[in-house]
């Protein structure tokens, strides 16, 4: 009996062992054929916002293995809301002004009335006050930093002053900018050219270096004027060294890395400091000696219909 007893004994043993593997086989082809799926899936782009078409976005990098491009909520916003800009949709994640209280360039003073959210959109207009050009400023209240693609639909104003979508850091000594831009139509120049650009700054004494060559200036090549319809503006901060422009989903300027900070103004580092996002209009004093421009005068500014730019919406991805 004791033999018969270890003889099924080990029958058992046996069984168990060989169920065991079997188990274990099943399971490694299971989790190839899953591993295989994850691999195809990560070439398609996600986002989180069920609201956003991925073929939106689909030009954008790989984001990695088991990662998609995410919308991080905190810095964008479709204005979809009714309101205004009292409505916490707006005021949990965006302030009415600039970042650090900086009214703005030159004879530019940013003031709340100047802009509002309507229609589902963040809209803009400038008014001339005395010596003065009232306009509007918009800044998140969270920072972003690298990896991120970050993407606008505007319409811009038909205006001499800049319809501006830019990243600026904490101590205002690096600046990403991802439109500026001078529609009014009658300059035959700026109306059809886009400024895709960067700056990196000492601020004590102060020297700014930004790449200043032709290819910073885009223009499509089939006589587009910017100010005559919507268009999407999105810029991918990949790292500190890669910045690359996109309009309308597709790759316009890539900046050298060479020209990221060729003067050393950041020790080495590139562009590696979180920026405030921040959405504006300006009269930039560069432009009255370079252009002639007065801007307390010039019809497209007194002239307020002109002065207008729609925000149809702000959307910031990251890899997650």
């Amino acid at each position: 009996m004791k033999n018969l007893k270890n003889k099924r004994s080990h029958s058992l043993n046996y069984l168990n062992t060989s169920i065991l593997l079997l188990s274990y086989v099943v399971l490694m082809a299971t989790t190839a054929c899953n591993s295989g799926s994850q691999e195809e899936s990560s070439n398609h782009y996600e986002v989180v916002d069920d609201s956003v078409n991925n073929d939106e976005i689909s030009f954008l990098p790989d984001p990695g293995f088991g990662k998609k491009w995410s919308i991080q909520s905190e810095v964008s916003n479709e204005f979809n809301f009714e309101g205004g800009k009292t409505t916490s949709d707006f005021s949990d994640n965006w302030q009415d002004k600039f970042f650090n209280g900086w009214t703005g360039p030159g004879i530019t003073r940013y003031t709340p009335e100047q802009s509002k959210v309507e229609n589902g959109e963040l809209i803009y207009h400038a008014t001339v006050v005395e010596n003065t050009i009232q306009t509007g400023c918009v800044t998140s209240k969270e920072k972003v930093l690298y990896p991120l693609y970050m993407e606008v639909k505007v319409k811009l104003s038909n205006s001499v002053l800049s319809s501006a979508v830019w990243m600026l850091s904490e101590d205002s000594t690096q600046e990403i900018d991802n439109l500026e831009t001078f529609g009014e139509k009658e300059n035959e120049y700026f109306s059809k050219r886009l400024h895709l650009s960067h700056h990196v700054f000492i601020r004590s004494p102060f020297q700014d270096y930004q790449p200043l060559g032709t290819e910073t200036w885009y223009a499509n090549g089939t006589g587009t004027q910017w100010a005559e319809d919507y268009h999407h503006y999105g810029v991918l901060w990949l790292d500190p060294w890669t910045l690359k422009y996109y309009v309308d989903g597709k790759l316009i300027r890539e900046t050298p890395k060479a020209e990221i900070d060729p003067e050393g103004y950041t020790k080495g580092t590139g562009l590696n400091k979180p920026m405030h996002i921040i959405v504006s209009a300006a009269a930039q004093s560069w432009r009255e000696g370079n252009s002639g421009i007065n801007f307390l005068t010039d019809s497209s500014v007194t002239d307020t219909e002109r002065t207008i730019m729609r925000v149809d919406w702000i959307r910031v991805y990251k890899p997650e």
